[in-house]
Parts: structure tokens; sequence; C-alpha cells
């Protein structure tokens, strides 16, 4: 009895060890699990911001969707842009099959992340991301902001129930699923609360989600929220952090690098502007607790071995 009952923790043990967020980080090797090193370029929404971060170094391109006109022709469809833009010269479709494109052909290839400001864009950009999802084989993030968060904001959130019956056919894409937030400028007092963690958890449980997922949360306000962060990660399987912020956003540099210490840097990417990063230091926290799975493996096995 014993030894069946080491037997099933060793196993565990191992499948902990070797389990990964998602896909993105084993699809960018040479980070070495580490997503804090994963690089972003953000609001790609134009086809001359397309072509730079194309012909650029970033691994992930962010870009906003939503329901406008193309080049002023007047049927409404899903283009890039961010409120209140509602004109573009991208499209959803075109952005797709650029990014695709150059994936077919590049050494280095690159992911997207799409944003969706409202329910119409997400349920109107399904049937264009099915064309040609089945050819994708690059990271897929689908980001929408589908629970109120701090600080009682009046924008509403995306529908929640609407977005992950939409999500749920792209089995493979990273559900990037956060908060409505108010936060900047005079307002720098702000965390997340228990209600609000919880109420994530439940629409995760209630809709059997099986992809990996990211939580985007606020810098500044993440690190006032600590400990919740670190349940919420904890508390679901295959997740993962992303910290962003916004522009006049006030960000208390030590807590934030104490969050990523205690969850490790292969559970945080880091999504801000680089000045911000830069006072991060990420080099100076070293693996956390991102242990190399070969290393904890072996310590598993020689304790097995004492056993036997």
């Amino acid at each position: 009895m014993k030894d069946k009952l080491l037997f099933y923790i060793v196993i565990h043990c191992v499948a902990l060890t070797l389990a990964t967020p998602d896909s993105t980080s084993t699809f960018f090797p040479n980070v070495k699990g580490n997503l804090t090193a994963i690089t972003w370029a953000h609001a790609v929404n134009s086809q001359s911001l397309l072509q730079t971060a194309l012909n650029g170094s970033v691994m992930m391109l962010e870009a906003d969707v939503l329901i406008g006109t193309l080049d002023n022709e007047p049927d409404l469809i899903p283009i890039m842009g961010h409120p209140p833009t509602n004109n573009s010269d991208l499209s959803l479709e075109n952005f797709l099959q650029a990014v695709q494109d150059y994936n077919v052909n590049a050494t280095s290839q690159k992911g997207i992340k799409l944003d969706f400001k409202t329910i119409e864009a997400v349920e109107e950009s399904s049937p264009i991301i099915e064309k040609i999802y089945s050819q994708i084989t690059y990271p897929v993030w689908l980001n929408a902001d589908i629970l109120p968060g701090p600080l009682n904001t009046t924008d509403q959130p995306v529908d929640a129930d609407r977005f992950l019956r939409a999500a749920e056919k792209f089995e493979n894409a990273t559900l990037s699923i956060g908060w409505k937030t108010l936060y900047g400028g005079s307002i720098n007092n702000a965390s997340y609360t228990d209600e609000q963690i919880n109420d994530m958890v439940k629409v995760i449980k209630d809709h059997n989600i099986t992809q990996p997922i990211t939580f985007p949360v606020r810098a500044g306000i993440a690190a006032q929220s600590l400990d919740l962060l670190e349940k919420i990660v904890g508390n679901v399987t295959n997740s993962t952090l992303t910290l962003w912020n916004g522009n006049d956003d006030y960000v208390e540099i030590q807590p934030l690098r104490e969050l990523i210490f205690r969850l490790g840097v292969n559970k945080v990417y880091v999504d801000v502007p680089d000045d911000l990063k830069m006072s991060l230091h990420l080099d100076q926290l070293g693996g956390g607790s991102n242990v190399q799975p070969i290393t904890v493996l072996a310590l598993v096995l020689a304790v097995l071995m004492m056993f036997l």
C-alpha cells in the first residue's frame, strides 16, 4: 500500500513539473519558459503598423478589433482600430491573412492577440477567424474584458457567456479574459476584490473551459492585489497573468516585482511599456519558481529511490 501511494505521489509531481501554462512559451523556445522575455507590439491597427511589426523583432502582435468601415466604404465589418476610431485601412480579414502569409515564409514566426471591444465584434469576427484557423500554427490569443472590476467603471464589459461560447470553437487559442477597470491619473488606489476573483472563477467553471487562460491585469492594480492574484492563478488550471498598464497609471514597482517573483517568470507575461519593464529589473529575478523540469524530475526520482 505504501509503495502504491508513493507511486501516485511521484506521478502527480512529475505531471505538475512537466506541465506548461500554454503553448505560447513553447512556441518561442529561446525564452526558455520565461514569459517575461516575450516581446509585444501594441495597437497594430493599420497597414503601416502591421508591416513595421512584421518586419521587426517583436514576438506577439496585439491588435484591437471593432465594427467599423474599411477605407470609408459603407459596409460595417470587423476592422482593426481602437475606440473612438470607427474607420481603418486594415480589416480583420486582411490582418489575419497578412500574418499568415508572413509566418508561412518566416524563420521567426509571430503570434497574435486580438482584443475585442464589443460582443458584436466577437461574433462577427468568429466566422472570419474560422476560415483561416485550421491553417494557423502560431499562438492566437482572444482577449476581452468580460467582467466589471475596480473601480465601478461605467464601461460595459463584453458579455461573458456570449464571448466564451464564441471562443470555444477555437480550442487551441489562449483565452485572455479580464475585468473592466477605472484607474490612472488621480485614481491610484485600487485592488481586485475577492468577489471579482470569485466571479471570474465561477464563469470559467460554468463554461467548462479547457483552453489555456491568461488573466490580463492592470499593473498598478495588480501591485495592490498580490494575494488575490496568486490565489486565482493557483486555483485555475493552466492559467497565467498578463500585466498591462495605461499611459498615466501609477505603478508601485516593488510589490509588482514581488508578484512576479511569487508566481514565477513562467506564469507572468509582461506587456507594458519599455520604461516600466526596465524599472522592474526582471533580469534580477532569475528563474523565480521557474525551475527547469528536468531538474525537478531528477529530484523526484532521487527521492523515490530512497524508498525502494
